[in-house]
C-alpha cells in the first residue's frame, strides 16, 4: 500500500490520475545524472558525447514503444508544454505560409486545461478560429458534429485519448478515419490530428501508427515518472514553429538544456509501464467493479457513477452525489486518510464545478475523482467505500434537516 506518514497515521492515495509516485527503479536509473554524469549533451569534449548518446538512446526507447522514428520524439517540459507546442506551433506555421485569415481548430468541449485554455487564448487573440464538440451523457465525442464541423481552413482536431477526470475512452481509431476520409474527399492533406494520450499510456496500446495520428502528447508523472517531463510525437513531414526561442535543441523545436536525468527517468518508466500493462489493467478492472459493486449495495442515497456506460481505462471512478457539496465530502476523506480530488488537478485552485461534468449534464455537476494506482488493493477500496457511505449519510441528514426547516 503506498502511504505518507502523517501524525502516525496511514494514508491511502485514491489520486493517481493527478501525479504518480516515481517508481524506486526509475529513480535509480536516474540518479547518476545529477551528479555523475551531469554534462551538458551540447558540449564537444567527451562526456558531452557520451551524454549526448544517453540523449539519444532514450528517445530510441521511447520512439519503439510508440512505433515511431526516433526523431519524431520532441523532449519537452511537460504536457502543458506539449500541448501548447502543438497548437501555437501549428498555427504560427499555417499563418506564416497562408498570407491572410485564421486557421481553425477543432478540439471537444472536455479536453485538458492545457488544450482548452489554449485554445480559448487563440480565440481571444483572433489567431485562430475554434470548434468545441459537444459530448454525449457518457462523455463519448459527437462524431456527427465533428463531421459537420471540417472547413476549408481547419488545420487540426485536437482529442484527448482518455479524459483524465471521467476516464472515458474516446474511439481515435475512428475519429483519425473520419480525418482520412475528409482529406481523401477534399483532396488536402489537412487537418492533421493530435491526441493527448498522458492518461492512456498506462493501460491502452499508443501504437502511433494503429491509432492513425500525427502528433501525440505522453508525459512522466502519470506513468512512475519524473514530473515536468514530456514527449510531443510529431510525423516528421509536418512543419511547426517553436515556441521557445534560443538554442536549436529538440531539433530546433525546443530550446533549452536538455534535462538528462528526466529524460532517463522518462524513458525507464515507460519501459516498466509496458511490462506490467495487461496485469495491472486487470488487476485494476478488478478493483474498479468491487468499488462500485460496493457503492451500490452500500449507498443510501442517490448518486452517479460518471461515464460509467462508455468504455473506460480501470483506475478512474467518478461520482456525483446530488445535494452534497463534492469539496466538504473529499476534506472530510482527507480528514479520516483519504486523499482524492474533485477535478483535474491542474483546475483545483479554481472555483466552480468541472467543466466536464457541466458537459455531460446541467444539473448535478458536483463530482468527486477516486482514481486508483498500483499500489492500491482491496482493503483500501472497501476502507474508502465504508467512509464515504458515512460521510455522505451524515451530510444527507443534515442537509434533510436544513431543508425540512
Amino acid at each position: 500500500m503506498f502511504s505518507l506518514k502523517k501524525n502516525k497515521k496511514k494514508i491511502i492515495f485514491m489520486d493517481y490520475a493527478s501525479g504518480t509516485p516515481i517508481d524506486k527503479k526509475v529513480l535509480k536509473k536516474m540518479t547518476p545524472y545529477f551528479s555523475e554524469q551531469f554534462f551538458n549533451a551540447g558540449s564537444i569534449y567527451q562526456e558531452g558525447f557520451d551524454v549526448r548518446d544517453i540523449l539519444q538512446n532514450a528517445r530510441i526507447k521511447i520512439s519503439k514503444f510508440l512505433c515511431v522514428r526516433p526523431q519524431e520524439i520532441i523532449f519537452t517540459d511537460g504536457g502543458t508544454e506539449a500541448n501548447n507546442l502543438v497548437l501555437r506551433g501549428l498555427v504560427s506555421r499555417w499563418k506564416k505560409d497562408n498570407k491572410g485569415g485564421i486557421p481553425h481548430i477543432i478540439t471537444s468541449e472536455i479536453e485538458h486545461a492545457s488544450i482548452l485554455e489554449t485554445c480559448k487564448d487563440l480565440e481571444s487573440k483572433n489567431l485562430a478560429e475554434i470548434t468545441y464538440i459537444s459530448v454525449d451523457g457518457q462523455g463519448s465525442l459527437n462524431l456527427k458534429e465533428l463531421k459537420e464541423s471540417f472547413k476549408d481552413n481547419t488545420i487540426l482536431v485536437s482529442i484527448s485519448y482518455v479524459n483524465g477526470e471521467i476516464g472515458v475512452i474516446q474511439d481515435i481509431r475512428t475519429i483519425a478515419k473520419t480525418i482520412r476520409h475528409y482529406r481523401k474527399h477534399h483532396k488536402t492533406h489537412l487537418p492533421y490530428f493530435h491526441t493527448d494520450a498522458v492518461q492512456a499510456v498506462n493501460y491502452l496500446d499508443i501504437n502511433v501508427q494503429k491509432l492513425g495520428v500525427d502528433f501525440m502528447t505522453i508525459n512522466g508523472s502519470k506513468i512512475y515518472g519524473p514530473k515536468k517531463i514530456a514527449a510531443l510525437y510529431k510525423k516528421t513531414n509536418i512543419k511547426i514553429d517553436s515556441i521557445i526561442t534560443g538554442g536549436s535543441q529538440e531539433f530546433g523545436l525546443r530550446s533549452g538544456t536538455e534535462n538528462i536525468p528526466y529524460i532517463v527517468g522518462f524513458s525507464e518508466a515507460i519501459l516498466l509501464t509496458v511490462g506490467m500493462r495487461e496485469l495491472e489493467f486487470e488487476r485494476l478492472q478488478v478493483l474498479q467493479n468491487f468499488f462500485q459493486e460496493l457503492l451500490v449495495k452500500k449507498m443510501t442515497i442517490n448518486f452517479v457513477i460518471n461515464g460509467m456506460h462508455s468504455e473506460r481505462i480501470p483506475n478512474i471512478i467518478n461520482i456525483s452525489i446530488p445535494d452534497l457539496s463534492s469539496e466538504e465530502i473529499v476534506l472530510r476523506l482527507d480528514a479520516v486518510g483519504v486523499k482524492t480530488s474533485v477535478k483535474s488537478a491542474c483546475k483545483s485552485g479554481e472555483e466552480g464545478d468541472s467543466h466536464v461534468i457541466r458537459a455531460l449534464r446541467d444539473t448535478n455537476t458536483q463530482s468527486i475523482r477516486f482514481s486508483f494506482g498500483r499500489d492500491t488493493t482491496k482493503k483500501d477500496v472497501e476502507y474508502v467505500v465504508q467512509q464515504l457511505v458515512f460521510i455522505s449519510d451524515k451530510m444527507q441528514q443534515v442537509f434533510t434537516t436544513y431543508v425540512k426547516k
